[in-house]
């Protein structure tokens, strides 16, 4: 029995109404379970904030460590500079407090912005646009040549905030091109000439020789008309200084060329030595050339590399027996805190019969260690695999003003 408010009256058991607690024990285990399930979240959501936060530094280490210049501007009509890495710094010559908030068109030529604009109406119409190539301005007003790529910067929402843009150095790229260009027409060229001199050795000459001839066994039936030999005579002197110019004019179309001479391009020497080659292996060497070899390395060091790598396909033609021979020649640049240095770099591998172990000393070998020794580099002959050896040869190259 309980009273007006609901309370028991002495002595009368109590009953228990729904909204009163259950069983401890049953509240106990679920707000464990609850606490558990809390945990648990919140440990996956710290795992995955701190890969996205791995994620972020990784990328911010990219673009901070990257050789190429990577900047972001606002989609503003001025594009003003938003952030610039210091592969930036490094091309242009902006430091970053002095760039960032100016417009774009800072760094780039008429020219320049035109394409850039272009790129940014392509993104916006299509959703990308492709890499082009042009000219940007250095601090200094000096213009380099730079391949371009522009992308979209969009949030979460999918609202264009921004566009990155990364700018690569391009400059060495194009010099390579364009003495690889170079070398390839006076190839050309020099072809033509040989082929010029040989059908004016075999058509020109041969015919002018035998008109000569034919004159000369003239002669002896106009004995007894001394003008007419006279005349015949002098046709056939007159033939045989055609035929003496002819034979010089042939000469000087075959004689070494000015670049075998040490006056041409190391590219187009390369291209000659290792076609020459190919008379004493039976087929042309594979040659691959990387940086800018006609214009760092000085014509001293050229000739060393010259005799080196002809040193080297004697050998391979007289020694290994090789049916394939692999030249790399290269100019590398590694950039340390005393400056930039060269170095250049001759590979020749082949497949031949390899070292011989029990040829201890050639002279040959021992001329191209003293080469590269003389010059402050190196020089290493090791097993090329499944067969063959491979030469390496390297020597500094003098800095600029040293």
């Amino acid at each position: 029995m309980t009273d007006d408010e609901g309370r028991s009256t002495m002595g009368e058991p109590h009953e228990r109404r729904p909204e009163d607690p259950e069983d401890p024990t049953e509240l106990v285990a679920e707000l464990r379970q609850e606490l558990e399930d809390t945990n648990r979240g919140l440990i996956a959501l710290h795992t995955e904030l701190e890969a996205a936060q791995r994620a972020a530094a990784r990328l911010a280490a990219i673009v901070t460590s990257s050789d190429d210049a990577i900047l972001s501007v606002d989609p503003a009509p001025a594009h003003r500079v938003q952030t610039w890495n210091p592969g930036a710094v490094r091309l242009f010559g902006h430091e970053e407090p002095e760039i960032v908030g100016k417009p774009v068109d800072t760094l780039l030529s008429d020219a320049a912005l035109d394409a850039f604009r272009a790129a940014l109406a392509e993104i916006r119409a299509h959703g990308h646009a492709e890499p082009h190539q042009t000219r940007w301005r250095r601090v200094d007003g000096s213009v380099v040549d730079v391949a371009v790529t522009v992308s979209a910067m969009r949030d979460a929402d999918g609202t264009l905030i921004g566009f990155s843009t990364v700018a690569r150095d391009i400059t060495q790229q194009l010099a390579a091109q364009a003495e690889l260009a170079a070398a390839r027409t006076e190839r050309e060229v020099q072809g033509d000439r040989d082929r010029i001199a040989r059908d004016m050795h075999d058509l020109v000459i041969q015919r002018l020789f035998a008109g000569a001839l034919t004159l000369q066994s003239t002669l002896g039936r106009v004995g007894d008309r001394p003008r007419v030999a006279e005349r015949v005579q002098r046709v056939v002197d007159d033939l045989d200084d055609t035929i003496r110019v002819i034979r010089s004019t042939i000469y000087a179309l075959r004689e070494p060329r000015q670049d075998e001479r040490g006056g041409g391009g190391l590219r187009s020497r390369l291209v000659v030595a290792t076609d020459r080659a190919a008379e004493i292996l039976s087929f042309t060497p594979a040659l691959r050339m990387t940086g800018l070899l006609d214009t760092e390395v000085p014509a001293a060091h050229a000739e060393h590399l010259l005799a080196v790598l002809g040193e080297a396909l004697s050998n391979a033609a007289k020694h290994a027996g090789a049916t394939a021979v692999d030249v790399s020649v290269e100019v590398t640049t590694t950039v340390s805190a005393n400056g930039s240095d060269k170095v250049l770099r001759l590979r020749v591998s082949d497949n031949g019969r390899g070292i011989d172990p029990a040829v201890t000393r050639r002279s040959g070998l021992a001329n191209l260690r003293s080469r590269a020794e003389e010059l402050g580099g190196t020089f290493v002959l090791t097993s090329n695999h499944p067969a063959g050896a491979v030469l390496d040869w390297s020597i500094p190259l003098p800095r600029e003003g040293g």
